[in-house]
């Protein structure tokens, strides 16, 4: 199997084309595993005709849909040549996400993430209480939470201090009773109203260097709540990523690294 490595803002990933028959779970398990494999938080298979992402978390589930996998997925189909144009279309589990590549040299990419869906249903709740804005307790600790689907299902929870916070806490989050299919969880500090530094507890995954389809989510509940107008740069460990709102999408902008392209044996 050819493939090839990429990351966005730290997040990575191993990309190659999709094949008919292939059991994409099991090899996601194997080859994201750092130890043993490959190494990444997730795996895409790239399906042509029509262009679609394929994509798994590293603990072999298969997602809707990744910000940082598409900006990734998008150089991959540029540097092989798969798309001729700089704006393309790309069918995923969420929809169809339009891509305009903005920088080749530095390789940018600008994505329309679509709209948020503030449905319980749309992130599996267990009951009909307003998930956005309610109040859970984990560990013994209360927090205003904002649920919803953006991409894929997400969760927001606004603190003093990113580093603050445990895995423990996070994962209770992430598997609590609430969400019956898990939530990614974003923990975000308001650093003014053109800045949030946002650290992201994906389900499937765990702690990610960064998550692009999260930081939308940060945008969409900071926005909400008055912290930050029309745009907000996200810092992440490894790089930013532009988040704004035209018209009624959320669209954005950040890095694509293409890391090294290798050979395994399935």
């Amino acid at each position: 199997m050819r493939f090839c490595k990429y990351h966005g803002c730290g997040n990575d990933f191993i990309i190659t084309d999709y094949a008919d028959g292939v059991d994409y779970s099991a090899m996601a398990q194997k080859w994201c595993d750092r130890k043993t494999g490959i190494g990444a938080d997730g795996f895409i298979a790239v399906r042509q005709n029509p262009l679609e992402m394929v994509f798994y978390n590293m603990d072999g589930s298969r997602a809707p849909m990744c910000g940082n996998g598409i900006r990734c997925f998008a150089a991959y189909c540029a540097r092989k040549n798969i798309v001729d144009s700089d704006e393309f279309d790309v069918n995923t589990l969420a929809g169809v996400m339009k891509i305009k590549i903005t920088d080749r040299r530095d390789f940018s990419v600008r994505v329309d993430m679509g709209s948020p869906v503030f449905d319980n249903k749309a992130i599996a709740a267990a009951d009909d209480e307003n998930c956005f804005g309610r109040e859970i307790s984990a560990l013994g600790v209360t927090a205003k939470i904002y649920s919803f689907f953006m991409g894929t299902v997400h969760t927001v929870i606004f603190v003093d201090s990113v580093g603050s916070v445990s895995t423990e806490y996070a994962d209770a989050i992430c598997n609590h009773s609430l969400f019956t299919e898990k939530t990614n969880v974003n923990f975000v500090k308001v650093v003014d109203d053109k800045t949030f530094d946002v650290v992201t507890y994906e389900r499937g995954v765990g702690w990610t260097c960064a998550c692009g389809t999260g930081a939308c989510a940060a945008f969409v509940a900071g926005r909400a709540n008055g912290f930050c107008g029309d745009y907000v740069n996200v810092r992440l460990k490894y790089g930013t990523l532009k988040i704004e709102k035209k018209d009624k999408n959320i669209f954005m902008t950040g890095p694509a690294s293409f890391v090294f392209e290798g050979e395994t044996e399935v």
